[in-house]
């Protein structure tokens, strides 16, 4: 593998580059090539998420911990921007590319990164002015409150434009088939944040304030990983194709719609994921914060799952959109299917896992007895949607990867936000609080029926 880097590194071009990739490389090398960095970084990302609550948990407060659960959805929202201009921005890039483009490919990157800085700049000025009643919104309460709005000013008010660009900068620079570097800058930004959170969170700052070094870890840590990527960025801009002046061709409106179209299903996910979190805290709430905090230990425990699905998916977005744009069908089947049987084998073992050991693994965030009781009751059932939605993302990507709107739309909100929250209320009607958790698994096997309904007819199409 490292042999073949070196040899796409001395290849020249990025039209090489991505023929090699693309074109020549085994499905199975190709995939590999693309998905591995990928992967290795989503888990680092994830590493360092779950350090910052393992750091605030040896603080014995269920508060601080309940703080960091409740900033985890408008913490989140931010990969949303970013996949929205950075997905939407690689599958356009990628199939330009595969049509040889390469003038739209570049005009594509300008826009992605123009419209995904001005948005973190809203988003950062949104939550300075209502930041704390939008946290008492969604479950905040007078005793996790303080800590929940400082730790949004430092991760978002003040480090919202490199967490934001650093992550579009990512799924841009990937397009074109520079994973590897893709990677490293996200791992970069995660190794910094473990190294920085333990010098803010108990050196730097005076006991007590645990919440805010862990967040000004996150946001300092960031801003290296946005350098990072300005500065290959910067080394590679003789390519052509990292352009910043979005104005090369009259069509700023028609590619914005563009970018817009094929990443909205993946914002959709983050963004409705965060409402469906927030009433999910909401109506745990009323069980006291230990149960807040559970399922934020839960959601901890999912990432790593998540995190590898979203490795897969995304290091094959621009393959399939490369294939998809230039005709190469049953390449561009042979790689789905590939990452599809890869990503589905993890997801099953994690299920069984968090099955067997779900105790243990709550337990390792936290001591309090209360709260590892609701975290092993929801880790048990959130579980069960493991490998189901794993093989909705694929098709999601799928879809994004052709440059299709509406079907990654439609499941997108299926998979959250919508038919989860009407179950949620559903079953708190007639059943404990503690039941609503079971909306997650039946929300998704609907989503993957109707994933993979549209599926089956976008190939009958293909074939007619």
């Amino acid at each position: 593998m490292e042999k073949e880097e070196t040899e796409l590194e001395t290849a020249g071009s990025i039209k090489t580059r991505e023929k090699r990739i693309f074109e020549e490389l085994p499905v199975p090398k190709a995939v590999m090539s693309m998905v591995l960095p990928t992967i290795i970084s989503q888990i680092i990302f994830v590493i360092y998420n779950l350090a910052d609550t393992w750091y605030v948990g040896l603080t014995e407060n269920a508060n601080a911990v309940a703080a960091i659960s409740l900033c985890l959805p408008v913490y989140t929202l931010m990969t949303g921007i970013s996949n929205l201009f950075g997905i939407g921005g690689d599958s356009v890039i990628a199939r330009a590319l595969g049509t040889g483009k390469k003038e739209k490919a570049s005009q594509t990157f300008a826009i992605s990164v123009w419209s995904a800085l001005l948005t973190a700049v809203i988003y950062a000025c949104a939550m300075f002015f209502a930041g704390r009643n939008i946290l008492l919104l969604i479950g905040g309460d007078p005793g996790d409150i303080d800590y929940a709005v400082s730790y949004t000013f430092w991760t978002i008010v003040i480090g919202g434009m490199p967490t934001i660009l650093t992550a579009t900068l990512a799924h841009l620079v990937r397009a074109a088939g520079y994973s590897r570097q893709a990677s490293f800058g996200m791992i970069l930004g995660a190794v910094l944040n473990m190294i920085f959170d333990p010098l803010f969170m108990c050196v730097l700052l005076p006991k007590g304030n645990e919440v805010t070094g862990a967040a000004m870890a996150t946001a300092i840590s960031n801003l290296f990983a946005m350098f990072y990527f300005w500065g290959f960025i910067l080394k590679n801009r003789a390519s052509g194709l990292y352009a910043l002046n979005p104005f090369t061709d009259k069509a700023v409106g028609r590619t914005l719609v563009e970018i817009i179209r094929c990443g909205l299903p993946g914002f959709c996910m983050i963004a409705l994921a965060m409402l469906s979190n927030c009433f999910l805290n909401s109506m745990l709430s009323t069980l006291g914060n230990e149960a807040v905090a559970g399922v934020g230990i839960v959601r901890k425990i999912d990432q790593l799952a998540y995190a590898v699905n979203q490795g897969v998916t995304q290091g094959m977005l621009p393959l399939v959109a490369y294939c998809y744009a230039s005709g190469r069908q049953k390449r561009m089947w042979s790689t789905v299917g590939f990452a599809a049987a890869c990503s589905e084998g993890f997801s099953v073992l994690c299920t069984v896992i968090s099955l067997i050991f779900a105790p243990e693994l709550v337990r390792i965030f936290i001591r309090d007895a209360t709260t590892i009781q609701y975290g092993t009751e929801l880790l048990r059932v959130i579980c069960l949607a493991v490998p189901v939605y794993t093989l909705t993302f694929v098709i999601i990507t799928v879809f994004q990867a052709m440059g299709k709107g509406f079907e990654p739309f439609l499941l997108s909100v299926l998979h959250k936000g919508s038919l989860d929250i009407l179950m949620m209320l559903l079953i708190k009607r007639h059943f404990d609080a503690m039941k609503i958790v079971w909306a997650t698994p039946i929300s998704e096997v609907v989503a993957l029926i109707t994933a993979l309904a549209l599926i089956g007819i976008t190939i009958k199409k293909g074939k007619e």
